[in-house]
């Protein structure tokens, strides 16, 4: 760019010296001073000083300013490379704690199922338990209650033989009635 810029300045100041220079020799010199009124030789050395000076700014201030341009352009480079380079790990990061998130749900929505599949199974178990323990209450109070009625028959029936026959009875009459009174009751629906 800058050879352009050096070669652009060049042609212009050479079509201009020889603009002025063919003006001079139409107009025989006798045209007031102005900035273009000089010698070929004039031109010459503006040419020359302005490349000088282009040289010496190129070394000592376009150089380091482009140099500092260009390392700043690949230090942003760089940077826009590290963000885009996290921003696809914090993508990648993202999704993985979406899929851990989502399979702790579902460990967790498993657990709660298990678990309340087992709490449902101990109620259920509990509940058999407790039914069971009441029937076989139920059933141990009944058989006491028969016992008990049985025995009161037995003791009514000896009662009622004795206050009938006027006499006591054997312990074998006694046997043998009570299973008779038994046997009548059980047969006509009386007991079970």
């Amino acid at each position: 760019m800058a050879k352009i810029a050096l070669f652009c300045a060049v042609v212009v100041m050479v079509l201009s010296s020889g603009v002025v220079w063919a003006q001079r020799a139409a107009e025989g010199e006798a045209a007031e001073p102005n900035l273009f009124s000089g010698t070929f030789g004039d031109s010459l050395w503006a040419v020359v000083a302005f490349v000088v000076l282009l040289v010496v700014l190129g070394k000592v201030a376009w150089k380091p300013l482009l140099d500092g341009l260009n390392a700043r352009q690949n230090h942003i480079e760089q940077q826009l490379k590290s963000a885009e380079d996290s921003r696809v790990k914090a993508e990648h990061m993202l999704e993985d704690y979406k899929q851990q998130g989502l399979t702790v749900m579902r460990e967790a929505t498993e657990q709660a199922q298990r678990h309340q599949q087992q709490m449902v199974e101990k109620t259920r178990e509990e509940t058999l338990v407790i039914r069971r323990r009441a029937n076989e209450e139920i059933e141990s109070a009944r058989a006491t209650a028969m016992d008990d009625l049985w025995r009161q028959t037995g003791d009514l029936l000896l009662h009622v033989g004795s206050e009938v026959l006027g006499r006591t009875l054997t312990e074998q009459d006694n046997q043998r009635l009570i299973d008779e009174a038994v046997a009548r009751l059980r047969q006509n629906g009386g007991l079970p």
